[in-house]
């Protein structure tokens, strides 16, 4: 079995970081956020229900035109990337439900959506989720994924 040359294995590496890294996600026309003062009281009881701890200043945000966008698994009102960039959809940047999953995201350091913190713990699912009081567009119809 022979060695792969130098460069091939730095290919692959660096192929190898993209992918976990998440960064293959850049949505066209997204438009930085300044977070609203409400998003540190949501994210300081999203500490509180999933029992971790984070950094709110390290978050970076951006709001994408419209009620949802294209990602990996449809249309997404939200979605979290591994270096700290939480993506909106304009509709939804007021939502508590929304913008609190996302933060769950970065405070779990991962994908996907285990049972608990999301659901029991956090409800911060569309399935899950009570409708608090800032929960501003609960009621109406929803992208299929908060991602």
């Amino acid at each position: 079995m022979g060695r792969r040359s130098t460069p091939a294995r730095l290919i692959w590496a660096a192929g190898l970081v993209l992918a976990l890294t998440g960064c293959g996600f850049d949505p066209d026309g997204d438009v930085p956020l300044d977070p609203p003062l409400i998003y540190r009281e949501w994210f300081a009881k999203t500490e509180a229900c999933s029992g971790r701890t984070g950094d709110f200043d390290r978050l970076r945000w951006s709001v994408i035109e419209g009620y949802s966008f294209p990602c990996s698994s449809g249309q997404c009102a939200g979605h979290w990337r591994t270096d700290h960039q939480i993506f909106l959809a304009g509709e939804w940047v007021m939502d508590e439900m929304v913008v609190r999953h996302e933060m769950l995201h970065d405070l779990l350091g991962r994908t996907g959506h285990p049972d608990p913190p999301f659901g029991d713990g956090c409800p911060l699912t569309w399935a899950s989720w009570n409708g608090g009081a800032a929960g501003l567009n609960v009621g109406r119809v929803r992208p299929r994924e908060i991602d």
